[in-house]
């Protein structure tokens, strides 16, 4: 019983035991914009999504109302 207790507790143990995940040269930026979404991610969504809208004004133009036209046929 003592040796199959050991084995769980040496493979929990590898299990448990996570380094620190990293993303490399973006870890400040995610680390800052996760703890912000994790509280109140409301303004965050909503500033990305007039974020989005304003580029894709800017790149389409008043073409933007045919795509979204099409689009709301499509669903």
């Amino acid at each position: 019983m003592t040796t199959t207790y050991q084995k769980f507790l040496k493979h929990w143990e590898e299990v448990i035991d996570l380094p620190t995940q990293s993303l490399g040269p973006v870890t400040p930026y995610y680390k800052m914009v996760t703890r912000h979404l994790k509280v109140m991610p409301w303004p965050l969504f909503v500033l990305g999504s007039t974020l989005i809208v304003v580029g894709l004004y800017y790149l389409l133009g008043p073409s933007i109302v045919r795509l979204v036209s099409i689009l709301q046929r499509g669903f």
